[in-house]
C-alpha cells in the first residue's frame, strides 16, 4: 500500500504531494495518543494517508483542498474525544460519593458531547461536499471505518503474537 502511495507521488506532481503529506503529518503530530510511541504514531498516520487516498481516489487538485479540511475535522474530533476521555477519567477517579444532582449534571454533559460530535459531523460534511463529489465523501466515511477495523485487526494480531511468545 505504501509502495503504491510512493509510486503515485512520483507519478503525480511530486513536490505538491510531498508538501501535502508533510502538512498532514505536522498537523496530526499534536493529536497523537499518549499510550503509543512516536514511531508507531507516525506509522499509523502514514498508513491512514495511504489508505484514505487510495480508497477515496483523490486527484491532486482534490487532495490540495481536501487534506487541510480533513485535518481540521480530525483535530476537532480528537479534541472532543480528549474532553470525553477526561470527563470519564474524572468520574472513574472520583473518590467521593456523587449525589443524584452530580450524576444528572454529568449525564447532561455527556449528552452534550454527543450533540457536539453530531454538529462537527454536519459542519464538516458540508465543507467536504463543497470540495469533493458526494460519492467521494461517502467513500471517505466508509474508508475511515475500514481503516479503524484494519488497524484494530493489526493491533489484535500483534498483541496475540506477543502473548503467544510470552507463553512459549
Amino acid at each position: 500500500m505504501i509502495t503504491r502511495l510512493l509510486q503515485k507521488i512520483k507519478d503525480n506532481n511530486m513536490k505538491f504531494n510531498i508538501l501535502i503529506v508533510a502538512l498532514l503529518m505536522a498537523s496530526l503530530a499534536g493529536m497523537a495518543q499518549r499510550q503509543f510511541d512516536p514511531q508507531t504514531i507516525e506509522l499509523i498516520k502514514t498508513k491512514k494517508i495511504a489508505f484514505l487516498t487510495e480508497q477515496i481516489g483523490l486527484t491532486s487538485k482534490e487532495a490540495q483542498k481536501f487534506w487541510p479540511v480533513y485535518n481540521e475535522l480530525d483535530k476537532a474530533r480528537f479534541d472532543l474525544m480528549d474532553k470525553k476521555r477526561d470527563l470519564e477519567k474524572g468520574i472513574e477517579n472520583s473518590k467521593q460519593k456523587m449525589s443524584e444532582a452530580d450524576y444528572r449534571k454529568l449525564a447532561i454533559e455527556m449528552a452534550s458531547m454527543h450533540t457536539k460530535e453530531g454538529k462537527i459531523s454536519e459542519e464538516y460534511n458540508l465543507k467536504l461536499l463543497n470540495i469533493l463529489p458526494a460519492e467521494k465523501v461517502v467513500k471517505l466515511y466508509l474508508a475511515e471505518g475500514k481503516f479503524r477495523a484494519t488497524l484494530m485487526q493489526e493491533f489484535r494480531k500483534s498483541h496475540g503474537d506477543k502473548k503467544e511468545n510470552e507463553v512459549k
